[in-house]
This record gives C-alpha cells, structure tokens and sequence, in this order.
C-alpha cells in the first residue's frame, strides 16, 4: 500500500498531471484508457504519498516541489521560492490544515485570513457550531486497504453489532464494546470480545443509552460518563460496570452534561477533556478521583474540541486530534497532572477527529478519523522525543471515525467505527512481536 512519503509512480505523477489542469476523474480515464475507479485508486495514493487532502492541494504540493509543471504557474513559484510565496488561487475548498498553509506559506490576503479564522481559540471560548457532525447517508461500501502480506493487522471475529461512537475498555483479558450508535439509533449494547476463544458475548446493557460516549477502567471496574441521548443532548450521569457480578451501579454525575469528549485514566482518577456541551465544543477539563467520589475542574486546553482522543504514557496524558466544528485538527497537546501544565506536542501529520488513541510498548498510535475535512490515508505512531508523527498503514482508507480502540497486552483492536456505513469490523494490531516472561526465583 502506499506509504507518507513515498516518491509518485509515473503513472500517478502523469495523472496528477492531468488533475492539475481541471479535468474530470472520468475524463482522465478515456484519456489514459483505464476505468474510473483505477483513477480513484491512484489519487488515493497520491494523497497518501504527499500528505494532501484534496486535488488543488496535491496540485500546489506537487508544483511547489518540482513533481509536476503547470504552464504560468510554475515559474511564478520559482520566482517568488526565496520569499516563499505562492500565488496560486484554487477553487473553493474547506480551509487547509495549518501545518500545510504554513508550508506553502500561502501569500495573499485569502490565505493569510484562512489562518486568522483557524487559528486556535482561547481556552474560554468555545466553538460556535450549532450542531455535532451528521455522518451521510450510506452511499458507497467501505474501503477496505489493500495490507501487505507482513502486515501488523489481523482481523478477527466481528463486533456482534455494527455501530460507531462507542466506548470500549480492557479488562481480565476481554475487551468490552459498550453503547454507542447502529443503525437502528441509540444503543445501550454491551458486548464482550473474548480473544482467546475468538467469541464475542453479551453482558448487562448500560442502563442509559447513549452514543459519542468513551470509557476508561480504574481497578476492577469500567467507567462510562455523560453521552449523548437519541436527541442528540449531552448527559452527565456515570455509570460503572463491574466486571465480576456484570452490573452497573451510579456514581457522581458530571459537574456537566457532555459527550464526544477526550477520557483516559490515570493513578485512580479519570480526566475528562473538551467535548460537546450546550450547542457548543468546550476546552474544560474535569479530574475525577474515584476513592473520594467527587469530580474537580482541572485547566481548560488552550483549544475548544471534540471528538478528540487520550491516553496516558509516563507521568503524562497525550490529548490528541478532534474536531473543532469546522475543521479536524492536528493538534497534540500533554497535561502534566502533578503541576496541572498544558505543554505542546508535535502535531499529527493530518487532522483527525474521532480518532482513538492508545499507548503500546511506551508509542502512541493515532487510529481513525477522516471524512469530515481530512482523507485517511493511514495511521500514526509517535514516540517520545521524535519531532514528529510517523505513519503506519491502516485497514480503512478515506475515512473511519469514532472506532472504539483499546489496547490489550501485546496488541491492540480497533473495533467498529463508521466508514460509508456502520462497522462491526474487528482489526487486531500487534505492535509488539513477543512477550517477555521473568523468572522469579524462591529464594
């Protein structure tokens, strides 16, 4: 499969070519005597290989770096190479990721208040979009990736259910897919995945159903807050599953209703991170400490979203991606709980919401997202230190949204998701290739 970074094929570097002048898909196939769909397949992995999300995009990529020439505009990009500015005035699209206007540097005034409108807001404010991201109606079937033969993705045996914005924890060797959205509305399924015997299993259903919802585990239970109701309203009751009698008991609601947020645990405490609330995405965090049953406002993130995702590594939490209302985000940022310390980390390679993250082997892995303004091309890695985002390649392509994943010894799944459709799609990643057992001596 195509690779971030890897140099074009002739036959994708003539395509992009012909892309470059304005013409149809279609009309580039019965020039080139290939189907519609081989085009399809071949802007999919130029979009992969250069980094874009869009066919101007790709276009001033490749022009910019030599790849393609386009009459009166090439030389004028040479021109002006010292300065880096670029004017090149593409069709209407949604507005680039930072990191590529920055890379472009794109002059002008229309560039230059594309930035001014995406720049992030403070942390007291809160975007003004009206209303959570629709998924469309089911048009096309899910592209599947083409995996290599040595790929680290397996897929197992499929969520019993097919829905998306679901929560999903690990437990006493089990996963466990809780709520979430299907096709037939808002569910309050909890199904149980036994990897050892390759089943699936029911359990108690959430007392509440709600989707846009998250989990995380503290000790022998699974923590699920707010969600949202099949009216699309936040909720702000916590409900505990307890593995052991598969019963779910109430604990101390949140200070506020709120679904599509950010959830990861750490030392016994929850954190809860931005989110959709009041017709709004918010920056606030929240800090529950289960021991004492109480909820505490922590330091807002400097930046209102949803539909990001956490995962705590070292002393650290990592709050990566999400959707701001009117674009995904690149945006990685650490909380240290100790000294309560908003730091920056190195964006991701494209904007991503509903994405999952989690911490194998001491690496984050960012799963999903795509669909709304960005194309998922593949998956991302970071380890501490790097100074960026490495790519790894993914089962979906184009987009796969809110798949519940979660990480189990060796290996982690990525389990259901929307992708054109609702998923029950079940993909193991093994990350890391063995175990390693020590020997405890009795003496």
């Amino acid at each position: 499969m195509a690779e971030h970074g890897e140099p074009l094929s002739e036959r994708e570097t003539e395509i992009l070519e012909m892309v470059a002048t304005g013409v149809t898909n279609r009309e580039v196939a019965q020039a080139l005597y290939i189907s519609v769909n081989t085009v399809k397949v071949h802007l999919r992995n130029i979009y992969t290989k250069l980094g874009a999300e869009s066919r101007t995009e790709a276009t001033m990529m490749a022009v910019r770096d030599g790849l393609i020439v386009v009459e009166g505009v090439t030389d004028e990009m040479r021109e002006t190479k010292d300065t880096e500015t670029v004017k090149i005035v593409p069709a209407p699209l949604p507005p680039l990721p930072l990191f590529k206007r920055i890379a472009l540097v794109g002059a002008l005034i229309l560039v230059v208040g594309s930035i001014a409108l995406t720049w992030p807001r403070a942390a007291t404010e809160a975007s003004d979009r009206s209303q959570l991201p629709l998924d469309r109606p089911p048009e096309q079937e899910t592209q599947l990736a083409a995996l290599a033969n040595e790929s680290k993705w397996e897929e197992q045996a499929q969520m019993p259910t097919r829905r998306a914005y679901l929560a999903t924890a690990a437990l006493d060797g089990r996963l466990f897919a809780i709520a979430g959205q299907s096709a037939e509305g808002t569910s309050s399924a909890l199904e149980i995945y036994d990897p050892e015997g390759d089943i699936w299993s029911r359990g108690q259903n959430k007392p509440t159903p709600v989707t846009y919802v998250s989990a995380a585990v503290v000790g022998d239970e699974i923590y699920v807050p707010g969600g949202c109701d099949a009216t699309g309203q936040p909720m702000s009751q916590v409900e505990v599953y307890d593995v052991e009698t598969d019963s779910w008991r109430e604990v101390q609601p949140l200070p506020e209703p709120r679904c599509a947020y950010a959830l990861t645990s750490l030392d016994e405490k929850l954190y809860l991170f931005g989110g959709w609330q009041n017709e709004q995405y918010v920056a606030s965090a929240y800090v529950y400490d289960v021991g004492a049953d109480t909820w505490h406002e922590a330091p807002p993130m400097n930046v209102s979203r949803g539909f990001a995702a956490a995962a705590s590594l070292g002393n650290l939490i990592y709050v990566v991606g999400g959707y701001d209302g009117e674009q995904e985000l690149r945006t990685c940022a650490t909380y240290a709980p100790e000294t309560e310390q908003w730091d920056a980390c190195p964006p991701l390679a494209i904007g991503r919401g509903g994405l999952g993250l989690v911490n194998l082997g001491g690496q984050l892995y960012a799963i999903g997202g795509g669909g709304w303004t960005s194309y998922l091309g593949f998956n991302e890695r970071y380890t501490p230190g790097q100074a960026r985002w490495t790519s790894i390649e993914t089962p979906l392509v184009g987009e796969w949204r809110s798949p519940g994943v979660v990480q189990l010894d060796t290996t982690f799944y990525a389990i259901g998701g929307w992708s054109g459709n609702y998923l029950s799609i079940n993909q193991m990643y093994t990350g890391l290739p063995y175990r390693i057992f020590i020997p405890v001596s009795n003496n």
